[in-house]
């Protein structure tokens, strides 16, 4: 046992040196200090602790401590497990006696389910013993099945293969839809486009000057237009007509040729004029052929392509009055917690705002989709199976936040009551480890669910990762992220990054390039090393993919070429 008398800056590097080198089974945090020292314990303590990475028996003993202690003092009580040593904080203005007293007999059975040892409470009587025993067979046999994971932990890299996977084979089976083309800006072409006429559908000359028999060389001719007219005039060998550039010409002429190649000379005896032609004339000198542009029958625009602008001139060209496109997905994002609260609205005690639905159905229609704002559910089994039923009746890809981790309750609903296939549901990172993807069948149609953690860093961080390149290519859009090799400004020790000790981790950065030759540089967005805050968005461009850390919290190294960055229009 080991009591730490907290000082903000070493609390987090104590707790790491002594949890890497296993010197305590358990460690107490001590002090009488101010509510701002005791808050950056808590954080040290969530920064250093594995709460994801425990089992459920393990997360109860550490939720009932805290309760516990809880109800003795008004502080807020951290507690959590880091390799295998418990980590309490005592920090609190309540007596430590007592807060100690209240948990001690809880202490001996949680460093069981953290060490997974067989410890023997020593006990009085053989029947006060004989109850310890099966109390401690009872814990090991709950170890056992919770060492059964039943969604696997998988890499990045193939989360993200399964997800090109399902969506691969769900673009080909979407529905289409006929549009007209003024309504078809931002759709997905469902199929290839071939133009219906010729662009142009007649002969245009390139120039302003004069249409002519190319035959005729270089000599007089009669200029049969005097004044611009509309009318079909024909040529014969000796005349010419004036032309504007992309006006027709007539059908006999061979060539046109620049004003500037010419000289006008008038009759003294006639009202006629006469073009001098200075430059030999070329056949087809200046002159755009019918089909030039765009032959009729020829794909235009191919299949899978967004209409934006360039491509309504082309199909407004082609004689397009509508087009064929991918029908569009509906979208819904949806908010699980007991603690949460419309942003703006007033805080009960305990409750914070929600985040989450408000930032993804803003991430999505900055990217150019709209989704339907499903609100928020309370985290209960009857009113997330109600809301979820409902929901998939309206949208085709729900977008969840909360109740996700696999002892929570919506991967397990998804499961038994709507005969989900979980395609994935724990990925090897950090934010973004419970982030699940899944599809069911509703009304003969697949429906597809992308579920993130209920933090709003994790579940904006996710969505940038998954979510994006989800809908994205669900519509046919062609899209992946830009990965590419960057270095770590790191001469700045609190502007550095720090790796998680199991997970790969993703970080908010700002690249920068400074040169043609040279790699592009990442900083960090704030001075915190060990954990990101939901600030660090902002000004950022870039999601850098830190690698395990080979050492428990291992800092990056100066001009690190190991590390891969997603960029992010944000």
């Amino acid at each position: 046992m080991i009591l730490i008398e907290p000082v903000k800056d070493i609390v987090m590097e104590i707790l790491l040196l002594i949890c890497t080198n296993n010197e305590a089974d358990i460690i107490f945090i001590t002090g009488d200090i101010e509510t701002i020292e005791r808050h950056n314990v808590n954080e040290a303590i969530e920064n250093v602790i594995s709460y994801n990475e425990l089992h459920e028996i393990q997360k109860n003993f550490i939720s009932r401590i805290e309760t516990i202690l809880g109800t003795i003092t008004c502080d807020r009580i951290v507690c959590g497990i880091r390799n295998k040593a418990l980590i309490i904080n005592l920090s609190s203005s309540e007596d430590k006696v007592k807060l100690f007293a209240a948990i001690v007999d809880m202490l001996e059975n949680t460093l069981r389910a953290t060490r997974k040892r067989k410890y023997l409470i020593h006990a009085p009587s053989d029947s006060a013993c004989s109850s310890n025993i099966a109390s401690n067979e009872k814990i090991d046999k709950d170890l056992n099945e919770s060492d059964k994971e039943p969604f696997p932990m998988i890499s990045l890299e193939d989360a993200l293969k399964i997800l090109a996977e399902v969506t691969n084979t769900s673009i080909d089976t979407r529905n289409s839809e006929l549009v007209k083309l003024s309504d078809a800006y931002g759709r997905v072409l469902n199929e290839d486009v071939v133009s219906n006429c010729n662009m142009p559908s007649f002969r245009i000359s390139t120039k302003h000057g004069y249409a002519m028999l190319a035959s005729d060389g270089q000599k007089l001719r009669k200029l049969l237009n005097k004044e611009k007219s509309l009318s079909p005039i024909s040529l014969q060998s000796g005349t010419c007509v004036w032309v504007d550039s992309g006006a027709s010409i007539p059908d006999e002429a061979t060539s046109v040729v620049h004003v500037n190649d010419t000289q006008m000379l008038e009759s003294l005896t006639t009202d006629d004029v006469y073009i001098y032609i200075m430059a030999k004339p070329r056949h087809m000198q200046n002159i755009k052929p019918i089909g030039y542009d765009i032959a009729k029958e020829q794909v235009v625009v191919k299949k899978f392509t967004c209409i934006g602008p360039d491509e309504m001139a082309i199909l407004a060209a082609s004689g397009c009055k509508e087009v064929s496109v991918i029908e569009e997905l509906r979208i819904g994002v949806l908010s699980i917690g007991d603690n949460l609260e419309e942003p703006g609205e007033a805080l009960k005690p305990g409750y914070v705002h929600d985040i989450n639905r408000i930032t993804l159905i803003s991430l999505l229609r900055h990217n150019g989709f709209s989704s339907l704002d499903l609100g928020i559910v309370n985290d209960k089994f009857p009113s997330i199976f109600e809301k979820i039923e409902k929901a998939l009746r309206k949208v085709d890809i729900l977008v969840t936040t909360g109740s996700v981790n696999d002892n929570d309750l919506l991967k397990t609903i998804l499961k038994k009551h709507y005969g989900a296939k979980i395609h994935f549901g724990n990925i090897d990172i950090k934010p973004g480890k419970s982030t699940a993807l899944a599809t069911c069948t509703i009304g003969c149609k697949t429906k597809y669910l992308l579920c993130f953690s209920g933090n709003p860093l994790s579940a904006f961080t996710a969505a940038q990762v998954f979510l994006l390149p989800f809908v994205n290519k669900m519509c046919g859009y062609k899209f992946s992220a830009a990965i590419a090799p960057v270095c770590v400004n790191t001469r700045c020790l609190n502007k550095s990054f720090i790796s998680h000790n199991h997970r790969r981790r993703l970080a908010w950065t700002h690249l920068q390039r400074p040169g043609e030759e040279e790699s592009p540089i990442a900083s960090n967005m704030d001075c915190n090393l060990f954990k990101d805050k939901l600030c660090n968005i902002i000004g950022s461009n870039t999601l850098l993919l830190l690698p395990k850390a080979s050492e428990n919290c291992k800092l990056m190294t100066e001009g690190c070429d190991e590390l891969s960055g997603f960029f992010i229009d944000n």
